[in-house]
């Protein structure tokens, strides 16, 4: 599996110039925008609104106020989920009972999925923001998958738990390996794959 490095590269690739229906999952709310994180993928989500139809998704802790077609009207539809922290912790609790990211775990909603089983029928491409909404869609066939890893998490805490100590190292040790076997599942059973640079990408494929 190639990982592009620039969004358009890829987006252009499928199905370029027929207008089609994307689904955009989002971990959290995009606007207003107060992080780096949520400037990638409302510079994504601006992207494809120029050469699709595309409706999104997105969870939020706090009330389910739903803002972004005040920032992009031409979204067609936004569906927002109230998730409070306590609930995600919760969540994750799941990881006792499954080999998926801590992470992973924390953001995967039993309420969400069930509105994206409902409706993903009526799309032609399925976008995730990053691996933590891959796993509403990663099972699915039928439908064009894209990913943006935005970086190697894997990376991240291979370096993290190097220095950390106590509970945290542990923690570190766990999404590590966790996050490592998820990156090149998600690489494997996605058809399109973006990153955010080539340090990040090499590390994701010398294990692909």
């Amino acid at each position: 599996m190639q990982i592009l490095c620039i969004l358009h590269i890829f987006a252009m690739e499928i199905y370029c110039n027929m207008k089609k229906k994307v689904l955009f999952i989002s971990s959290r709310p995009i606007y207003p925008i107060i992080g780096g994180d949520q400037i990638r993928t409302a510079q994504q989500l601006e992207f494809l609104l120029q050469r699709y139809e595309v409706d999104v998704v997105y969870q939020t802790p706090n009330r389910a106020d739903n803002l972004i077609r005040n920032y992009v009207p031409a979204v067609k539809k936004a569906t927002c989920f109230q998730v409070p922290k306590r609930l995600c912790y919760v969540q994750t609790l799941r990881f006792l009972f499954n080999k998926l990211p801590l992470q992973v775990n924390y953001y995967y909603n039993i309420t969400m999925k069930k509105y994206i089983d409902s409706c993903i029928q009526d799309y032609d491409i399925v976008f995730c923001n990053n691996i933590r909404t891959a796993e509403y869609v990663r099972r699915y066939s039928g439908v064009v998958k894209v990913m943006d890893f935005v970086d190697a998490i894997s990376m991240n805490y291979e370096k993290a738990k190097q220095k950390a100590k106590g509970v945290k190292k542990l923690i570190y040790e766990i999404d590590y390996r966790r996050c490592k076997r998820y990156e090149q599942q998600v690489l494997n059973s996605f058809h399109r794959c973006a990153i955010i640079s080539e340090v990040d990408r090499k590390y994701i494929l010398k294990d692909g």
